[in-house]
């Protein structure tokens, strides 16, 4: 299979699950309040680091690993399930201390469901690794929309019955056991093994610097969770978490689906020669066009959009969303750096960024006990420019990748920009102007139809390299269109 249709098999998966997870979020914030959705998103904070640890680098180890025998596949096996189950047994007898800091009995109540997570873990991750090593992009699509769709009908249904913030919990532990269940479907027998201590050694080494990379990484993450569900209390924390969650939904999930595809496709293009500045530089260039105008969009219209979507109890995550649409323009152009590195073995010089990044954000987040989240959320912009800076640094080590060299590329895309806003800005001011700002769902429309068309209009105009997939996917549209009136004639 070609990248293209990689991408498009991911791409047809990604948005099922993203219509799956959007609708489960929708019900689910319309039938609980943002201090049960705070619990669970401090509970879910204080697994971060408990997923990082649980499979030690193996998936990272597998994929990249020049070949993978039996021994070496055994040995990942035994890694994962020896981390995964002691990290189930710390949140089993750890569940009571952290809901007495967060002074929260549901703390307690939601780590011992997910703890069960961990015990399954071991007999589905290693499969989802080799998939990706052995680019089955069918089946890592299958693997994903299943698990999907149970964890959203299940939280669904248990939201409805009362079930509170538990309902998230019991929606996630039914995603992980059928994917399980799936996978061994799709790859049968391989993990029905004994673990062993033979071979260790190679993926331990592997998985120290990678692991670490990841902590630090996730501390990060769940820093504003951990932090502010102390500091300003669980309604700040879903406050946040639904400003953040339109990029989440949105931008995160892009990355997410390109990421999956570049990471394999990147190492071997440079195994074979390639010049990694260059193969970097020409992917952003794809990248940028897409989330740097989708994320200057998402910042004029979060008002409402949170509204329309979750409801007037979360107006006040509006003003929050658009600062944080507005700063992560700063690191579009770095969305890939992470893997791109890792994946030609420079996992040293991500490491080092990541420490440098995470510790400014938590010092940052810090601030809560003294100053207002929306003071903190401003302050932010520190972090993404912080982010930028060093990531371009780790690129420039890495690949000799300068970043006028990567600008000169990315810049095309940047002037999509303001061809994409104008329309919704327009929108927006009409809206206040002439006092439709209840007429939220006309105003998304309107918003949505003109910034694709502008965003269209500075694809023609400036004959981006987006020009020919936009070409190819209308053609193909309009070809399929065709043929279904010509079938309906008949």
């Amino acid at each position: 299979m070609t990248m293209r249709k990689n991408l498009s098999v991911m791409g047809i998966a990604n948005l099922i699950t993203f219509l799956f997870s959007f609708a489960s979020v929708l019900f689910v914030s319309r039938m609980l309040s943002p201090t049960e959705i705070g619990v669970f998103s401090v509970s879910v904070a204080v697994l971060g680091l408990a997923h990082i640890l649980r499979e030690f680098g193996v998936s990272n180890y597998l994929v990249q690993a020049a070949e993978v025998s039996k021994t070496q596949f055994r040995a990942a096996f035994s890694v994962t399930l020896f981390t995964s189950w002691f990290i189930a047994i710390i949140l089993y007898f750890g569940r009571y201390p952290m809901a007495e800091f967060y002074q929260h009995q549901g703390v307690a109540d939601i780590l011992i469901l997910l703890a069960f997570n961990f015990i399954i873990l071991p007999f589905g991750a290693p499969l989802l690794s080799m998939m990706r090593r052995d680019l089955q992009f069918n089946k890592l699509a299958l693997g994903m929309v299943i698990p999907t769709i149970v964890q959203a009908v299940v939280t669904v249904y248990c939201a409805w019955s009362g079930e509170s913030y538990l309902s998230m919990a019991w929606g996630a532990v039914a995603s992980h056991l059928s994917r399980i269940v799936l996978l061994n479907v799709l790859r049968p027998g391989e993990t029905y093994i004994l673990p062993t201590t033979k071979g260790l050694g190679e993926v331990l080494r592997f998985g120290s610097i990678s692991s670490l990379t990841s902590i630090i990484k996730e501390l990060g993450t769940s820093a504003p969770d951990l932090i502010l569900g102390r500091s300003l209390g669980f309604t700040e924390v879903a406050i946040l978490s639904r400003a953040a969650g339109l990029q989440k939904m949105l931008i995160d999930r892009f990355i997410t689906l390109v990421r999956g595809v570049h990471f394999p496709t990147f190492a071997k293009q440079v195994r074979a020669g390639g010049d990694g500045a260059k193969l970097y530089a020409v992917t952003m260039n794809y990248m940028v066009s897409v989330t740097a105008p989708l994320l200057a969009v998402l910042a004029i219209i979060s008002e409402p959009l949170i509204v329309w979507m979750f409801g007037e109890q979360w107006t006040r995550a509006a003003g929050i969303a658009t600062m944080l649409c507005g700063f992560s323009i700063l690191t579009t152009p770095y969305a890939l750096y992470q893997p791109s590195l890792t994946a030609v073995g420079k996992v040293s010089l991500v490491l080092k960024s990541e420490l440098f990044i995470q510790s400014i954000k938590i010092t940052v987040l810090l601030l809560s006990f003294w100053i207002a989240l929306e003071q903190v959320v401003a302050l932010m912009v520190i972090v993404f420019a912080a982010e930028a800076v060093l990531c371009q640094r780790a690129l420039h080590k890495g690949f000799g990748l300068t970043f006028k060299g990567l600008l000169k590329e990315v810049q095309p895309s940047f002037i999509l920009i303001p061809c994409s806003v104008i329309g919704p800005l327009a929108v927006i001011y009409l809206a206040h102007l002439f006092s439709w700002s209840e007429q939220r769902f006309l105003i998304l429309a309107a918003s949505c139809l003109l910034a694709t068309l502008g965003w269209l209009a500075g694809i023609y105009s400036t004959n981006h390299v987006m020009k020919p997939e936009v070409i190819n996917i209308l053609t193909k549209l309009s070809q399929k269109l065709m043929n279904r009136r010509v079938d309906q004639s008949r």
